[in-house]
């Protein structure tokens, strides 16, 4: 009976962190975001990751503002609070705490990529 009270449990707490935080911004796909690059859409891809990470490899076009950062920093590197905003990082965890800080510093359009792992295409060094 207690082994599934634990399981039903983790499946609860699973759920707030995966399904309802997501529903927040909603996931962009591969294609939505391959689909505004080409278009040269004037929006934000806003690289949350390390700077380490992102000399690694980041998506062409990509600002990077380290999540850790986003509360310090955003006035001064995003000023349009209206301008669209599309969030990644590596694997998806760190994308989604600064969509959510962005949008409590009053952004209006902010999504969530999620992980860099979900992108196709060639990276920039």
């Amino acid at each position: 009976m207690g082994k599934y009270l634990v399981i039903a449990a983790l499946a609860v707490v699973g759920l707030f962190i995966f399904g309802f935080g997501g529903g927040k911004s909603g996931l962009v796909s591969y294609e939505e975001l391959q689909a505004k690059l080409a278009k040269k859409e004037n929006f934000v891809l806003l690289d949350v990751r390390t700077p380490e990470e992102f000399a690694e490899g980041h998506i062409g076009g990509s600002v990077l503002l380290p999540y850790d950062e986003v509360e310090q920093k955003a006035a001064g590197m995003l000023p349009e609070k209206e301008k669209a905003i599309i969030v990644y990082c590596r694997s998806g965890r760190r994308s989604a705490i600064a969509a959510d800080a962005l949008r409590g510093l009053g952004y209006k359009d902010v999504k969530d990529f999620g992980g860099i792992s979900r992108w196709k295409g060639a990276l920039e060094r």
